[in-house]
């Protein structure tokens, strides 16, 4: 079972970093489209956190927070 989470990006982001930002938390992974600040993160439970993903994102230099529906 897939689960979708929101991560707020602290910084702006160019193209290139956009792309590998979603290439490194999956390929179910997109950009609000008037908010690109705001990253709609799909994962499976069973296999990660909602914290791993803002870490995996830490690890390509993005400062991520978490929000909470």
């Amino acid at each position: 079972m897939v689960r979708e989470t929101l991560m707020h990006i602290d910084e702006p982001l160019t193209a290139q970093q956009r792309e590998q930002l979603q290439v490194a938390l999956g390929e179910e992974t997109h950009f609000h489209s008037t908010k690109p600040h705001l990253m709609f993160v799909h994962f499976d439970p069973d296999q990660h956190t909602p914290h791993e993903m803002v870490a995996l994102a830490a690890r390509q230099g993005v400062h991520a927070q978490l929000i909470d529906f």
